[in-house]
């Protein structure tokens, strides 16, 4: 089922979750599908939480191999549904280190990536960064959100301006004063869905399906993408006259 969306182009989610991965997740995967089809969407990335927090639940044998086999549970599923209804679900990661509570989306990543880095989830940002800036895109989820004040401008390759959820104060205001200072930074929008309600507020429009997590991380680094959220519609138009201003 070929799914064109605005624009002439595909409707992603990069961030979403899963009931069976994350333990805020309230949404069994196929249900994340289910509903994204109905409202359009081409497509999403499930970034399921991976920190030290989830370790210490999920890790009781000391096998990282048994932790991803678990991590992997949610996108699977994901996956899965989307094959049926012809729905494209990418692999992503939304990991937490334990210096603080932010959080980063991860993408160009694939389950060898994921087993290959045991415990990447141990290190600082700026040691994960250090390591896996030449590998993977690297970006700040919700920067700001409940008041965060501490942000590693160094650490990411961008950040969301737009986060979706309708149950956190996120602060987008200041993601996107934090992206003015950066020029450089990729500015992204996502829903970060955990439950009913959350899903669909936010995406981005991108000109091809991607295959794969490697071939969405491409898309972005080459900004063919444009950010979408009648949510937040003032965000996506100050985006496109920063895209405009900067070829002048």
């Amino acid at each position: 089922m070929e799914r064109r969306h605005f624009m002439d182009g595909y409707l992603f989610d990069p961030h979403t979750h899963t009931a069976e991965t994350s333990k805020c997740g309230h949404l069994p995967a196929a249900e994340v599908v289910d509903r994204y089809v109905r409202h359009g969407f081409s497509g999403l990335v499930v970034t399921d939480h991976l920190h030290p927090e989830y370790l210490s639940r999920i890790d009781t044998d000391h096998d990282w191999n048994k932790v991803i086999d678990h991590y992997l549970s949610g996108y699977r599923a994901s996956k899965q549904r989307g094959d049926e209804v012809g729905f494209q679900v990418l692999l992503g990661a939304e990991l937490r280190f334990p210096e603080n509570d932010n959080d980063y989306l991860v993408y160009g990543i694939d389950e060898a990536w994921l087993r290959s880095n045991p415990y990447v989830c141990c290190m600082s940002a700026r040691e994960f960064f250090q390591k896996f800036h030449n590998q993977v895109l690297i970006i700040h989820a919700h920067p700001y959100r409940d008041g965060n004040t501490t942000v590693f401008e160094d650490a990411i390759h961008g950040t969301e301006i737009i986060n979706g959820n309708p149950r956190h104060d996120n602060y987008n205001d200041r993601a996107l004063e934090l992206a003015r200072r950066h020029p450089e930074y990729y500015r992204l929008a996502g829903s970060d869905t955990h439950q009913s309600g959350d899903e669909a507020r936010a995406g981005v429009i991108l000109p091809e399906r991607p295959a794969d997590s490697f071939a969405y991380k491409t898309l972005i680094g080459q900004h063919r993408f444009h950010l979408w959220s009648p949510e937040f519609q003032s965000f996506v138009d100050t985006d496109e006259e920063m895209r405009k201003e900067k070829q002048k």
